[in-house]
């Protein structure tokens, strides 16, 4: 996805962020089984928070242990074993970046065409292997691309309104996180999904502002503000930039009541980390025209001995 959602690092317990790292470390090696190896270009923090909500409703116990791995072959990490949750999340991720390129080709034209043309034998790779390892999960790219046509169409129609297209991909969050959960368990997990998609999107229509005034690109804030979104040079305006710091604290606190439902486990934490301080921060920085980039390095700590994580379905 974007690379928004983010623990803030600092604010973390050396526990808590062995874990978080351990996550995100073992989704890496489960996009390689499930979706190949060239899958793992795409591994984003916002795949690994949908990893850590899925491993605190599941019914498994989350088993860590000691790894090396190709990118880092002299020091063992402590990584998250193999596990439904993360297996599962592969799949979305392989299923959502198929989407998302099928909608870029749609979307663009000319020589911006090009991208997702020359990625289009990666994620028909991506998707080809998660049929064979992960068959149950063949209908997320149908429901996916359900949701992004419904979000083309009001694209096209040029919708005004940043809240009801944000809606939309929320919905296509809130219906991953939730996908073969049942009761309370899936409605926590589709209003965090709900919650994290609308933020990712509006971050994202804010971060690329200026780029999509500049190339003639649809954006929910260019044509809410029209001529005042930018400044004279080519910067989001102090209107824009208020408006944008005062709609996401809002989405925050909903995006929280429903963090605050998930149950009692050691990773639970760490999700609050990421609501309550990491995408607020995230969003801030946003505001103030440092674009976060898809990636960042994790500084890496000492790897802790094997041990197990015991989760609780709600």
């Amino acid at each position: 996805m974007f690379g928004y959602v983010r623990p803030l690092v600092p604010a973390l317990r050396v526990r808590e962020y062995e874990w978080y790292r351990a996550v995100y470390c073992g989704l890496c090696r489960s996009m390689g089984t499930v979706s190949g190896q060239f899958s793992r270009l795409t591994l984003s923090y916002d795949f690994a928070f949908l990893a850590l909500v899925r491993l605190i409703l599941s019914d498994e116990e989350a088993e860590f242990a000691a790894h090396r791995c190709a990118v880092h072959p002299l020091r063992t990490r402590l990584m998250a074993e193999e596990h439904p949750a993360l297996r599962y999340t592969a799949a979305a991720a392989a299923c959502l970046a198929e989407a998302k390129r099928s909608d870029d080709m749609a979307d663009e034209t000319g020589t911006a065409r090009l991208k997702p043309m020359l990625l289009t034998p990666l994620t028909g790779s991506m998707v080809r292997h998660t049929e064979r390892t992960e068959p149950d999960t063949a209908v997320l790219l149908p429901c996916i691309k359900e949701h992004l046509t419904h979000l083309a169409a009001l694209e096209k129609a040029g919708c005004a309104s940043p809240d009801e297209a944000a809606q939309v991909f929320g919905s296509l969050l809130g219906d991953l996180f939730a996908f073969r959960l049942t009761g309370s368990a899936a409605a926590v997990a589709h209003s965090i999904g709900a919650g994290t998609g609308r933020f990712i999107y509006l971050c994202d229509a804010m971060d690329d502002l200026a780029d999509d005034v500049r190339k003639g690109r649809y954006n929910p804030l260019a044509r809410l503000w029209s001529d005042m979104a930018l400044n004279a040079d080519g910067k989001p305006t102090e209107l824009v930039k208020d408006s944008f710091t005062t709609g996401i604290p809002l989405e925050l606190e909903r995006l929280g009541l429903a963090a605050e439902l998930l149950p009692e486990h050691p990773l639970t934490e760490i999700v609050k980390n990421i609501v309550y301080l990491g995408m607020p921060d995230m969003a801030k920085r946003i505001a103030e025209g440092h674009s976060p980039g898809s990636r960042r390095k994790l500084v890496h700590s000492p790897v802790s001995a094997p041990e197990t994580i015991h989760g609780s379905q709600q």
